[in-house]
């Protein structure tokens, strides 16, 4: 059984997105409410208790392999609850209000509980270490009721074979070019090496590795990939533990920008691929590294200047964004600090009466533009061919890509997430939101080497398909009301404890970078 736990402050969001899946149904807990309306409202009761606890909401979701499913049954209803209800006692939340919802959208039957943290007798339970309880008590609850135990998608760092490499093995002794270079790159990490010395190693064997050092406007996006005996292979195909990142997170290679990008890029020609250097080359190799600094890409234009080549976007209007930035702050309730970042780096403008968000490749180009009118909706300039969105990142290298279908969507739910873990030491990762309007936008190959991407399209299903297709190892996150709305209910939840101007969000704003 997989368990994930997940604390935030607003239970209403958090109620519509797991009431609204299809197939979805209430199968019991300890409350008397049918709906998300309903629920919130008993919710409400016991937060009085607690008015200046922020993260209130413990949502915790329990899934089975999907052979251990018993159908719809009334049967399989009654065991959901009985593990529930184990669950939330070895949690410490026996004295709590939690709902259970059934989902059997996917082929693994799994459950969602939605809990208060606020005990009914005042008292808050504890989450430090919830995360490390929460597997012992699973592990308890499979031999309880001896189920399977199964691996989280997350701890699974090596794709495995499949049934018919297993076959081919069998019958003939051979291993797959997957599987051989699986085993090829586990053996040559075992002593920790750098990324150059490791990509050496593999070409020594006769694999022909391509590693994308590729200069954006958030740094460097990375990426890699193998060929062995004709056949290539990115790392995501071979498994997280083998892409770029993961290299580093699950194999001990060790990297520095600085120090190992020129040796990567001297590694990467032509001559160096067809006749790898003896150890007599190897202080030629290194030498190399300064004159390939000191010819690397000039930094990008401003996007100031970008703006100005570019007549597809539209005539900036200062006079205008006062009125355009108290727009955005009444109806989005977008925080100002945000809002004067964005427009300080001409992520964000007024034309002689809208909104315009710009999208940008990568590199910080601006491609095309989001014009938001005062009724809400979008219009896009007609966008030159490329892959451009609007995207904000946050500050670090990049491991994390969650997918909005507008700018307003984007930056509602970094600011979601950003209030839901205010409080809560697990962090995300450095992640970069971006908005689209169509998927050919999306920067696939930069995507596709991150470790955990994020399709959070509320308002498109049809987008979502198609981005979906593009990015088929992404997680689907569809709630029912935009996100914009759900952070528009989160800061009226939370109004009393918010100063004029949402003061509170100085901070945060700091953790975005743009530069």
């Amino acid at each position: 059984m997989i368990g994930k736990q997940i604390k935030g402050t607003g239970f209403r969001g958090c109620l519509n997105y797991v009431l609204g899946k299809k197939d979805a149904a209430l199968i019991g807990g300890t409350m008397c409410g049918q709906t998300p309306e309903e629920l919130a409202a008993e919710f409400a009761i016991a937060r009085q208790l607690r008015p200046n606890l922020k993260v209130a909401v413990f949502h915790a979701t329990l899934s089975v392999d999907s052979t251990e499913k018993l159908e719809d049954s009334e049967e399989n209803d009654q065991r959901w609850l009985a593990i529930a209800a184990n669950y939330m006692k070895a949690m410490e939340f026996d004295n709590n209000q939690y709902a259970v919802v059934k989902h059997s959208d996917t082929e693994h039957d799994h459950i969602h509980i939605v809990a208060s943290r606020i005990c009914l007798d005042g008292g808050v339970v504890d989450d430090s270490w919830d995360y490390y309880k929460s597997q012992e008590t699973i592990r308890q609850l499979e031999r309880n009721y001896n189920l399977e135990t199964v691996t989280p998608s997350w701890e699974t760092d090596k794709r495995a074979q499949t049934t018919g490499e297993h076959r081919q093995l069998k019958s003939k002794g051979n291993k797959s070019v997957r599987v051989q270079l699986q085993d090829l790159i586990d053996e040559v990490t075992q002593d920790n090496p750098s990324m150059p010395e490791f990509v050496e190693r593999l070409q020594q064997q006769g694999v022909e590795v391509q590693v994308r050092l590729t200069r954006t406007g958030i740094g460097f996006s990375k990426g890699i990939s193998y060929n062995l005996d004709g056949v290539a292979l990115s790392g995501t195909q071979l498994g997280k533990a083998y892409t770029f990142s993961g290299l580093q997170k699950h194999r001990g290679i060790s990297y520095d920008q600085g120090r190992d990008n020129a040796l990567i890029e001297a590694l990467m020609q032509p001559q160096h691929l067809a006749n790898v250097p003896g150890e007599a080359e190897e202080n030629e190799l290194e030498s190399s590294q300064s004159e390939l600094a000191a010819t690397a890409p000039a930094t990008p234009a401003t996007a100031n200047e970008l703006e100005l080549q570019l007549s597809i976007l539209p005539e900036r209007n200062e006079t205008q964004w006062a009125r355009v930035r108290s727009h955005l702050a009444v109806e989005y309730s977008l925080p100002l600090e945000l809002l004067d970042l964005l427009h300080s780096h001409s992520w964000l403008y007024a034309d002689s009466e809208k909104a315009v968000f710009t999208g940008r490749t990568l590199e910080g180009e601006a491609r095309f533009a989001f014009v938001l009118d005062e009724r809400g909706n979008f219009t896009t300039t007609h966008p030159l061919s490329s892959e451009a969105a609007f995207w904000v990142p946050t500050t670090g290298e990049i491991e994390r890509a969650v997918i909005a279908c507008n700018p307003i969507e984007a930056l509602s739910i970094l600011l979601i997430e950003q209030e839901n873990n205010q409080d809560n030491s697990a962090t995300p990762p450095p992640t970069i939101y971006l908005g689209i309007e169509r998927a050919s936008q999306l920067p696939t190959q930069f995507l596709q080497e991150l470790d955990s991407v994020i399709i959070a399209i509320a308002e498109d299903s049809h987008l979502a398909r198609n981005a979906s297709v593009l990015l088929p190892n992404a997680e689907l996150v569809n709630p029912q009301s935009s996100w914009n709305d759900i952070w528009i209910q989160l800061i009226e939840q939370e109004q009393q404890n918010i100063q004029p101007n949402n003061q509170p969000y100085k901070q945060r704003i700091q953790d975005i970078e743009l530069d």
